[in-house]
C-alpha cells in the first residue's frame, strides 16, 4: 500500500511538473518566434546602414552550410534561423517559469535576464558558427555572390563583412534577448490579470465568501485576498499554515484517486467559518473561507460554472 501510494504521488507531482514545463514550452517558443522575426527586422536595417545587399547576412549563411544557389541560401537561412529562435526561446522559457532563481515575471528582471540569455546565445552558438562555419567558406561565399551580382566582389569585402556582422551580432542578440524578456514578462503578468479576474469572478458569487485563495496545481499560492471589509481570524501565520494543512490533505486524497475517483471538493466545518477546498479547471485549486450561514453547496455548483471560462487562460 504504501509503495502504491508512492508511485501516486509520484505520478502526480510529474504530472503537475509537465504541466509547468509546457506552459513554459508555449510561452518562450511564442516569445522567442517574435524575438527573432523582430530581429530580422533589425537585421536589414543593419545592411543598409551598413552598405550591404538586402539578406546578405542570410545569404552568407546559407551558403555556409552548403547551399549553392543564393536565392535558396537566403530562404534557408531564414527559416532555420526563425526555427532555431523559436526552439531556444523554448528553452529559455522553460528555465524561467521552472527555476525560482530566474523567474521572468518582474519586466524590469526579465529584460535582464532575457538580455543576458541572448549574450549566452551569441558565445556558444554564433560566435562558434561564425568561426568555424562561415570563415572556412569564404571562397565559396565570394564566388557564389559575386556570380550572383555579376560584380567583381572580394574575399577581403566579405571578411570585412563578416567581421562587422559578427560584432553587430552582439547587439542582435542584446536586443533579442530584451523582447523575449518583455513577451515572457508580459505573458507571465497577463496570466496574473486573468487569475485576479478569477478571484472578483468567485468572491463576486455569494456576500457570505471570506477568502479566496488560487493555488497552482503543485500548492503554491498565485493569489489571495480576503473580501473588503473582512476581517482576519487567524494570523498571517497561521493562515498560511491553515492553507498547508488543506494542499496537504487535498494532495494526500489525490494520490488515491485512481480508485475512488477525482476529488469534488472538501468542506470543513467550524463554529465560526466553513472552509472549501476543491479544484478549479486543469490548472488551480481554490481554498475558500465562508460565514457559516452561508450555501455551500451553491458556491460549489456556481464555481463549477465558471471554470467553463477557463479554457482562455491555459
Amino acid at each position: 500500500m504504501m509503495i502504491s501510494t508512492a508511485k501516486n504521488r509520484n505520478k502526480n507531482q510529474n504530472r503537475n511538473q509537465l504541466m509547468v514545463t509546457f506552459k513554459g514550452l508555449k510561452y518562450g517558443a511564442f516569445a522567442g518566434f517574435v524575438a527573432t522575426w523582430s530581429i530580422s527586422s533589425v537585421i536589414v536595417v543593419t545592411e543598409l546602414l551598413l552598405g550591404l545587399q538586402i539578406g546578405a547576412f542570410y545569404s552568407i549563411m546559407g551558403i555556409s552550410l552548403g547551399v549553392d544557389n543564393v536565392i535558396a541560401a537566403t530562404s534557408m537561412a531564414f527559416g532555420l534561423h526563425l526555427l532555431i529562435g523559436t526552439i531556444i526561446g523554448a528553452v529559455f522559457g522553460v528555465i524561467g517559469i521552472r527555476w525560482k532563481k530566474v523567474r521572468m515575471f518582474n519586466p524590469y528582471k526579465s529584460l535582464l535576464v532575457g538580455m543576458g540569455a541572448g549574450m549566452i546565445v551569441w558565445l556558444v552558438l554564433f560566435l562558434p558558427i561564425a568561426t568555424f562555419l562561415v570563415q572556412p567558406a569564404i571562397n565559396s561565399i565570394t564566388t557564389m555572390l559575386a556570380i550572383e551580382s555579376q560584380d567583381p566582389v572580394f574575399s577581403e569585402d566579405i571578411n570585412q563583412s563578416i567581421r562587422n556582422i559578427t560584432l553587430t551580432a552582439i547587439a542582435f542578440h542584446l536586443i533579442w534577448g530584451a523582447i523575449f524578456g518583455f513577451i515572457i514578462s508580459s505573458l507571465l503578468r497577463i496570466r496574473l490579470f486573468r487569475i485576479k479576474q478569477h478571484y472578483n469572478d468567485i468572491v463576486n458569487i455569494d456576500p457570505n465568501i471570506r477568502l479566496v485563495t488560487i493555488c497552482d496545481s503543485d500548492g503554491k499560492t498565485m493569489y489571495s485576498r480576503h473580501r473588503e471589509g473582512v476581517e482576519n481570524l487567524l494570523t498571517p501565520e497561521e493562515t498560511k499554515k491553515s492553507l498547508e494543512m488543506a494542499m496537504t490533505g487535498w494532495k494526500v486524497r489525490s494520490e488515491v484517486s485512481h480508485k475512488i475517483g477525482k476529488g469534488r471538493y472538501v468542506l470543513a466545518e467550524y463554529e465560526k467559518i466553513k472552509r472549501i477546498t476543491m479544484p478549479f479547471g486543469d490548472d488551480y485549486l481554490l481554498y475558500l473561507t465562508t460565514e457559516v450561514q452561508a450555501n455551500h453547496m451553491n458556491i460549489i455548483n456556481r464555481i463549477r460554472k465558471l471554470e467553463a471560462g477557463l479554457k482562455y487562460s491555459r
